[in-house]
């Protein structure tokens, strides 16, 4: 497969569903390896039937990117950070996964953290099994392992964090 050629841009629902973003999230956690998390710890973490509501709600309180194919405008993955400017989530389709997707959504996000005006040394992440060496490479430093229930099922993360680079 050829690399796909998209765009970054700021999250826009009149050109992004929110529906868009729900189904990267979906395919994403689904697509995880069975070794990583078992099927039942994917259900648990992106059930089917995710509530749409829920979610207009949540992004409308966070800073979120997209990226986009050029050819088709499809929604090829996503980056929200909360309203401390940490990584909420970051999600690609199992596509164009390794086709720098991801790494174009962190550097656009990471310049945006550190354009802003405010008191922030270290960059946090709860990174996921699977997405804890891309966040490694990308500088990223493990603070502490998490454990979380959803639905009666047991999930683990790892919290990390990376020291933000002031521009002069």
């Amino acid at each position: 497969m050829t690399r796909p050629t998209f765009t970054i841009e700021t999250f826009d629902s009149s050109t992004v569903s929110d529906w868009d973003l729900i189904q990267v999230f979906h395919r994403s956690v689904h697509g995880i390896a069975d070794v990583i998390y078992s099927p039942q710890q994917k259900s648990a973490w992106a059930p089917d039937g995710i509530q749409l509501s829920e979610w207009k709600q949540r992004l409308a309180q966070h800073t979120v990117w997209v990226a986009r194919e050029l050819s088709n405008h499809e929604c090829m993955g996503f980056i929200e950070l909360d309203a401390n400017a940490d990584i909420e989530c970051l999600y690609v389709c199992p596509r164009v996964q390794k086709k720098g997707v991801a790494t174009r959504l962190l550097s656009t996000a990471y310049e945006y953290v550190t354009s802003l005006d405010i008191e922030k040394d270290q960059w946090q992440v709860q990174a996921s099994d699977a997405a804890y060496d891309f966040f490694l490479r990308h500088g990223f430093l493990p603070t502490q392992r998490n454990a979380l229930e959803r639905y009666g099922v047991m999930l683990h993360n790892t919290t990390m964090q990376k020291v933000l680079s002031r521009r002069a």
